[in-house]
Order: C-alpha cells, then structure tokens, then sequence
C-alpha cells in the first residue's frame, strides 16, 4: 500500500515546500537515495540543514526516492520524473546524495543540459539501476567511473566519503590480533552489498587466512542470525556491521537497525559504520571512518562556490574523504577481554577511564602557570606573609588568653559561691553551745551538704572535660541492668530535690533485661538530667522513663518536668559550655555538654524534645546491645 502511494508523497513533500511548485527556480535540488530516517542520511545531510540554517534566503528543497523499497526500475523512474516535474524551471544546482542515485546524472543532463550538479556518496562510480535494486553483490557488475561522465561534458563534480574498509578491517585485526573468522552483517540495500563485495574482495587479496561468513537479511532472519553469533562467542570472532535492511515490508522494518545492533552487541565483537553507534550502545567496539567535520567543511563550501562564487562544478576537482579516524569503546573492549593497550595511539577513544591529566587538563596548566608567577613574586611577599602570620598568632594567643581569663572567672564564681557557703555555715555551727538552735544546726549542715555536694559535681565535670578533650575518657561496656541504673540515679538525687517534687518512674523495659554498655555513665547523664529537673521545675513533678519503642534500635530514656521549659529557638545552644538561661541558678553551664558528650562517646545521643510543649523533656538513647 505504501508503495503504491509514495509517487503522493513525493508530491506533497514537494507542494508543502513554499516554492517548490512555484515557476521560480529554486536554488538546491537535493535527491536522495535513502529515506528521511535513515542512519545515512543523519551523516549525510548536516551540511545542508546547517546551510539553510544560516542562509535562510537560500532554498534547498530535498526529495526523498529510497531505492531499497522500489520492485520495478520503472517505478523509480517514474517516481524520479514526477519530482522533477515539479520544478518548471532548472534549480541552480541539484545534489545527488548516495551512490545509489549517482546514475541519475546522464538523465538530469538531458533533462536540463549543462544543469550544476553535485554528486555525493561512498563511491566514485555508479552502477546500472536494476543492480542497485535487485539481487546480491556481484564483482562482474557494470560499474561506470564518474569522472568518464565528466569527460562527456557533464557539469558535475563529487564528494567521495568511502567506508574505508581496509582501514577498518585493519583496526581490528589490531585490538583483537587473535581474530581468526570475520562474519559480515549484510542488508538487502545497494551500499551494503557493495561493501560486501569490497571486503570480500579485500580478504581473498590480503587476508587469506581469516575465515569468513556473510549474513545477510534476505537469507536470514534476525532469530537466525542471532543464533549463529551465540556460537561464534569469543575474542577470535569480529562482526562488521554494514546493514539490516530487508526490501519486502521495508517501510516498516527500516528503522530496525539500533534494534538489531542492540540485540547483538553483547554476543560478539561488533564493529560498524556510524559514529552515533558508540553513543547509542554501550557494547560496540568501535569503527572506522572519514572526519564527519571535515566532510561538513567540503560539502559546505562546494554548495557556496557554486551558489555564491559562480564557479561551475566541472571546474571542481573531486574531493577524497580519506582522513581516517580510528574510534574505539573502551568499556566495550574490558568487556570483550580486548587489550586496552592495543588501542592505537591516534584512536578517539570512548569511556575511557580518564588520567589526572586529561580530567584536569585546564586547571593543571594554569595551576602551573600561576605556580610560576607565585614563585617569581615569592620574595617580594615572604616577609608580608611572615607579618602577617605573627600577627595572626598574636591574635590567636590574645582570644585563647582572653578565654582562659574568661574560663577562670566563671569558674572561680562558681567555685567561690559553695566554698562561700560551706566556710559560713561551718562558722556557725563552731558558735558557743546555745548560740544557734539544734533546728538551725540541722538545716545549716544541709545547706553545708548540699554545698559540697556541688563543688564536688563542679569539680567530676572539670575533670571529665579534661579526660574527654585528652582522650583519656574510658567506657567500659558490661552487661547491665538499665532498670536498675535509673533506681539509683533516683537514690542520688532524692535528697536535692525540692521537698514536695515527686519522682515519678515509668520503666519501658523488661525488668530482668540486660543491655551491654557503661551503666556507670548513664546514671551519669540521668543524674544530670533529674538535677536540672528539679533546678528548673518550678516544684513540679518528674517523670523518668524509659521506652525500646520511641527510637528505633535504641534504649531510650526520657525525663520531664512541668516547669518553664527552654525556648525552641535555644534547643542546641543549651548543650554548648557555659551556657545558662537562667543565671540565678546554680552551676557552670557544664552539665549537659557534658551528657552530650558522654553520649556520643557510647555511640548514642541525647536532645531536648522540642515536641513537647508542658515543661522540657530531655532525652538519651543508647544502642540496644542485648547481653
């Protein structure tokens, strides 16, 4: 069906083009062999679409007469004569654009004799119509040297950008040296049994000792083929992908090309034509081709010395596409076992690890260069530098000695109001029997306890401060009973709790439960938790508890009052030395950097609730080891 309505599409692909059906000449006639979505023609094209790009004024109309979906000659002439119909006067210059068209040159000069033309494609010659569209590659077909047609009197000259097959198949002969067979993937289209026909060619003259298999898609299908690769796995077989194209069905199977690349690059070596290949499939090693640059640069200017200079194509020499550029995939060579190594050094190399030097090519060189600038410049600010790093440690010394001015003060205040308060009280109580009363003498020997009691807590954080920052700070895991833990750290503080607080415990662990870890140091951390309680609560009650549930992994224990509680905004700044929101309490600010700490030294961690909104519940959670 398609068939039969592609003389149509020609002419609406034409008839949408603005002048196209116009009786003005347009400036470019492009007729191509392949379709619009062809791997050949994304090569072939760009110079064109970058020209239109850039001079919109020109008109280059392109027509599309895929000869691999033609069954008769008679239908690709007539589909050939009824684009050229189209245009009632000659355009400035028509491109024949594939090997395949290139024997519509003698039928273009009858047509419009003297017409500019300019043949672009893989070879410098063109054979008869019939053989571009039937039957398998033959040595013995007709082919017809393009420059005899110049010799005629046609005003043409060419582009040539040859496969380079030769180079190719010595490329892998050089990264797989093991290589003993080369299987050849053919389609049914005139470009792909030509190159048949050059390799095989190639290997009866040079390589006689390689064996040889050509697969192509009119004798096999693609289960077919991937069958026979799946027997030919190994670094001694190498697959040179040239086409899978089938001419029955062919508008639907066209664009099965990546999809058949797909399929078999992870079988065996495979080696093609295309340099998008190696970005769309990871596994194909690699191919071999002319600088697509370069050939952009060519076609380009022959349009414009045509176009702009006036130049006839017959004074053109032809121009040879023979700058070869090796290109291999590194990550498809490691996954062959191919030998990196034996990548030629002029190869463009894909997904090759990088060197230091080729990641950081730029920074390197001006790091080099501005090395080079300091170096020269180095004496005249060596004695700045020294300055101003004297002056820097001046400083440094100055803040560390104002710190150590400012730790000592606070320390000595906090050291002098319960050594204070012990020294007065005991004054007291060596007063003359009668002086002070037995109550009076009771409560002052609280007042003196309780006293101590600080100076030594004031003291124990001194110390654990200076172990901590010496790494001299030891934790001794054992098993323990955490219930048990928290019942003495309620015994430790009972008698520093303001009379009417209740201590109210709420245990969330099995009480025979062990948990490895320093029992010692979380009794530390509650005490410090159930002082600040009472500090801090108002006279409100306090509940210690603990839970396996509320932090995942971790024995968690919480304590809260009903107090005040601490600001949102001061939930961290609260763990940081010396800080007191309330300086009319006692104590250095010590306390809970100092649980912090402890914690973390235990692998555990300890926060203020920020979720709870009647008080301020602190938390610890420690791993939950099981004994």
């Amino acid at each position: 069906m398609m068939r039969r309505l592609f003389p149509c599409l020609v002419a609406l692909e034409l008839l949408a083009h603005p002048l196209a059906a116009q009786d003005k000449a347009v400036d470019v006639l492009v007729l191509s062999s392949h379709s619009a979505s062809s791997e050949w023609q994304h090569i072939m094209t760009p110079p064109m679409d970058t020209l239109a790009q850039e001079r919109p004024d020109l008109n280059i109309v392109f027509s599309h007469l895929p000869f691999i979906s033609y069954d008769s000659v008679q239908s690709l002439e007539h589909d050939r004569d009824s684009v050229l119909d189209l245009h009632a006067l000659p355009p400035r210059l028509v491109i024949l654009l594939g090997g395949s068209c290139f024997s519509f040159a003698p039928h273009l000069q009858e047509r419009w004799p003297g017409i500019p033309m300019l043949l672009v494609g893989e070879q410098d010659y063109y054979c008869d119509l019939d053989y571009t569209l039937h039957g398998p590659g033959s040595p013995s077909a007709n082919r017809y040297p393009i420059a005899a047609l110049k010799e005629k009197g046609l005003n043409l000259s060419l582009v040539c950008a040859p496969p380079l097959v030769r180079r190719t198949l010595e490329m892998i002969l050089r990264v797989q040296p093991q290589l003993e067979k080369l299987i050849f993937v053919a389609g049914e289209n005139y470009l792909s049994k030509e190159r048949q026909w050059r390799l095989e060619q190639l290997l009866r003259e040079r390589y006689p000792q390689l064996s040889y298999q050509a697969i192509t898609s009119a004798d096999a299908t693609t289960d077919q083929l991937l069958t026979i690769l799946e027997q030919e796995r190994g670094p001694k077989t190498a697959v040179y992908f040239g086409s899978w194209l089938v001419r029955e069905g062919y508008w639907q199977s066209y664009s099965t090309r990546h999809n058949t690349v797909s399929l078999i690059e992870h079988i065996t070596p495979v080696y093609t034509l295309f340099a998008n290949d190696l970005e769309k499939h990871p596994y194909v090693v690699g191919f071999y081709s002319y600088s697509q640059a370069e050939y952009n640069r060519t076609v380009r200017q022959r349009i414009l010395d045509v176009l702009d200079l006036g130049i006839e194509p017959r004074e053109i020499p032809f121009s040879y596409m023979q700058t070869g550029i090796p290109t291999l995939n590194y990550r498809a060579m490691e996954h062959f076992d191919l030998d990196p190594a034996l990548i030629p050094r002029d190869a463009v190399v894909f997904n090759r690890p990088q060197t230091l030097w080729e990641a950081h090519k730029g920074q390197i060189m001006w790091l080099c260069l501005i090395l080079l600038l300091g170096m020269g410049a180095y004496t005249l600010f060596v004695m700045g530098r020294s300055l101003r790093s004297l002056r820097q440690g001046r400083i440094m010394a100055e803040n560390a000695s104002k710190m150590k001015t400012a730790f000592i003060q606070n320390m000595s205040h906090e050291v002098r109001t319960p050594l204070n308060a012990i020294t007065g009280f005991s004054q007291l109580l060596c007063m003359p029997d009668g002086y002070i009363s037995d109550d009076e003498k009771a409560e002052y020997l609280s007042y003196i306890m309780n006293n101590s009691q600080l100076l030594t807590v004031l003291v124990n954080d001194m110390l654990d401060i200076a172990d901590m920052e010496n790494g001299r700070y030891a934790i001794h895991e054992t098993p323990t009973n955490l219930n048990e833990v928290a019942r003495l750290a309620i015994k430790a503080v009972e008698y520093r709790i303001p009379a009417g607080v209740n201590l109210i415990r709420k245990p969330g662990i099995p009480e025979d439960a062990l948990y490895v870890t320093d029992g010692m140091r979380v009794q530390q951390i509650l005490i410090n938790f159930l002082t600040n309680a009472g500090k801090y609560g108002n006279g409100t009650d306090i509940v210690i508890g603990s839970s396996l549930t509320e932090t995942p992994g971790y024995v968690t224990f919480y304590v809260a009052d009903h107090g005040p509680g601490v600001p949102v905004e001061e939930a961290e700044s609260i763990f940081e030395r010396f800080i007191k929101l309330d300086h009319t309490k006692q104590g250095a600010g010590l306390g809970l950097s100092i649980c912090r700490m402890v914690a973390q030294s235990m692998q555990g961690k300890v926060w203020l609730d920020t979720g709870y909104t009647e008080g301020a519940r602190f938390i610890l959670a420690i791993p939950a080891k099981e004994a």
